[in-house]
């Protein structure tokens, strides 16, 4: 038998309508006989596929009679429950947040979430968008080499657009950007160096409101949010102090040395 799940089909209605399909039209009882189900469940399932747009109802010599429409609605079907699922993940997620928020203020737990691909990780930058407080962050190279320039240039540039303010410690590679006292201040970040070897791990780590993200690079990418004000609120304090200690390095202000790229503005709030 047809698997129509995708359609939103059960297995009685898939062997209904495959049923539909041998004949120009069927009735009812002939059709339960066919399909050995039951007259009533027949009955339900046949105004089932009716309602779907499966199959159609009409009269024929006085009789009720029942026959199937184009299997391309089944592909109709599938994208609008795909929709409806997509929707409803959204709206999920956004109630799991509260939920989590709740949660986490009640038991005083730290609230942890797993994240493995390029399209989960994602979620990282979608949500800082969304940040009522600075993004603080430490860069790593290799989400360049993940994602290539152009797409962490536009995830980035979602806080960007939503006006977000960011401050990040990023080291001199050749994938910086070098004219960045021009472009720095249009995409409302806020630069502190660090020598091209002094951060060389695949990681990187940053904050927003009260959380704290890990996004690990490489062939299994994964990241990790942890939500915690008081965790939060600790690394943003590791970052001012690097911050500080970075600026008072005798050799700070002939950095960088080895960026090479241009500003790439993309669009600006409005």
């Amino acid at each position: 038998m047809l698997n129509l799940s995708a359609a939103g089909l059960s297995q009685v209605e898939t062997k209904c309508y495959q049923a539909l399909l041998t004949k120009k039209d069927w009735k009812p009882a002939e059709l339960a006989v066919f399909v050995q189900e039951t007259r009533t469940n027949c009955y339900k399932v046949l105004d089932k596929l009716v309602s779907v747009g499966l199959a159609k109802r009409f009269d024929k010599d006085k009789k009720l009679h029942y026959s199937a429409e184009n299997p391309t609605v089944l592909l109709q079907l599938s994208r609008s429950l795909r929709q409806q699922r997509q929707q409803a993940e959204k709206e999920l997620e956004a109630d799991t947040d509260s939920l989590l928020a709740a949660y986490l203020r009640s038991q005083e737990q730290p609230g942890v979430r797993y994240l493995q691909g390029p399209d989960e990780i994602g979620t990282i930058f979608t949500e800082m968008a969304d940040a009522s407080t600075k993004v603080l962050f430490i860069h790593s190279p290799a989400g360049i080499e993940f994602y290539g320039f152009e797409q962490l240039h536009n995830y980035r540039m979602l806080a960007v657009t939503a006006g977000v303010q960011r401050l990040a410690l990023t080291p001199d590679t050749e994938t910086a950007t070098a004219d960045y006292k021009t472009s720095d201040p249009i995409v409302l970040l806020e630069r502190t160096w660090l020598k091209r070897d002094d951060y060389t791990s695949p990681v990187e780590w940053g904050t927003y409101d009260d959380k704290l993200y890990i996004i690990s690079y490489g062939k299994e990418a994964m990241g990790m949010i942890i939500q915690s004000a008081q965790i939060a609120a600790s690394f943003s304090q590791l970052v001012r102090l690097l911050q500080r200690g970075q600026k008072l390095l005798p050799d700070y202000n002939q950095l960088p040395k080895h960026a090479t790229k241009a500003g790439v503005y993309g669009p600006l709030p409005e």
